[in-house]
């Protein structure tokens, strides 16, 4: 057995075309015959969650340089909580914004993200 660290960050500190990509991928994915979600990212593993999305650190673990479909804000985010060692990040729409990281407001959503 061994344990799995998580982090929870908002949605706000990934770049809006990012997260709509991902909320895309979401919403077009299939759904196994075991019930669950395939988000057919090419690079991540992403597990749907209600208000938001998990995405597993394995990417930056596996030693290659960060990949051209993944922002320098996301990767950033996905190192830190590697060498953290957490293996999961929680990106939650209702999750405050850190001061730590930078905030991209959606102009279609801007009473989202209100810190």
């Amino acid at each position: 057995m061994r344990r799995s660290a998580l982090i929870v960050c908002s949605t706000a500190h990934l770049p809006v075309v990012e997260r709509r990509h991902i909320d895309t991928l979401i919403a077009a994915a299939p759904r196994g015959d075991d019930g669950r979600v395939d988000v057919g990212h090419p690079d991540l593993v992403i597990e749907p969650y209600a208000y938001g999305f998990f995405v597993h650190t394995s990417i930056v673990g596996c030693g290659g340089e960060q990949p051209d479909d993944i922002s320098p804000e996301f990767w950033a985010i996905l190192t830190l909580a590697f060498d953290s060692d957490v293996s999961w990040v929680l990106f939650d729409r209702d999750e405050p914004v850190s001061p730590d990281l930078p905030v991209f407001p959606d102009p279609e959503h801007p009473e989202e993200y209100q810190s």
